[in-house]
């Protein structure tokens, strides 16, 4: 009678054995594969950028069954740096689990290196690069110092304030009055003759130019400061 019952003992303690020694499906690998598929996915969008993934953990209490597949990561919902994604298993039971995180894209801006005031032109030694997270900029950034430099402060921009189109103005580069060199290149062509701007320019504008030498009013786009060319040359 002993020996039966502990023969039938063995053989239970036998068939529970798979049940009890099944891993379940950790919280660090949810986290994981979370991970690795947010960087992934924002690295293809910003191949230039610096992704920074910060997973919130995931509560170590839930008991997750095993998974006999690799963990499915959908794209991820919300904009900006934050970000819910949805990571499910599929076999041999179905289980998911919505996951929060943080998404940093780190480009290098160009940001300012002093307060600058309202009206004041930008020159090298007001601005610098800097490797920080754009995620939440919404309204741009530049990445390019010349792309700012000669532009004109729209409002009071603070130290270290990350330069955007609607911070700056073109700058006037040229005044009426002002003493123009009007350049003609067409072809092999560059010749260059002195004239008086009859109206003000920025970068770019179209304005009145006389030429000092022949008198004659014509319509010259604004190149640089001081420098124009009549249109269609």
């Amino acid at each position: 009678m002993t020996r039966l019952l502990l023969c039938t003992l063995s053989l239970s303690a036998t068939l529970l054995l798979p049940a009890l020694t099944q891993a379940d499906t950790l919280a660090a690998d949810v986290e994981t594969s979370a991970r690795n598929y947010l960087a992934s996915l924002y690295q293809q969008q910003n191949p230039e950028a610096r992704i920074e993934v910060t997973i919130n953990p995931v509560s170590t209490r839930l008991r997750l069954p095993d998974c006999a597949t690799p963990l499915v990561v959908e794209a991820p919902r919300g904009s900006g740096s934050r970000i819910t994604t949805r990571v499910s298993c599929d076999s041999p039971q179905h289980w998911a689990l919505f996951v929060t995180a943080r998404v940093g894209i780190l480009y290098p801006v160009i940001v300012t290196r002093r307060p600058v005031s309202r009206g004041e032109t930008l020159g090298n030694d007001d601005i610098e690069s800097r490797l920080l997270d754009i995620s939440d900029e919404t309204r741009g950034y530049f990445q390019a110092p010349e792309d700012v430099i000669g532009r004109s402060a729209s409002r009071h921009l603070p130290n270290a304030s990350i330069l955007n189109a609607g911070m700056l103005t073109q700058s006037t580069l040229i005044e009426r009055g002002d003493s123009v060199i009007i350049e003609i290149r067409s072809g092999g062509l560059h010749l260059r003759t002195q004239g008086t701007a009859l109206e003000d320019g920025l970068e770019g504008a179209q304005i009145r130019v006389r030429n000092d030498r022949s008198g004659q009013e014509i319509k010259a786009r604004v190149i640089a400061r001081g420098l124009v060319r009549p249109l269609g040359r």
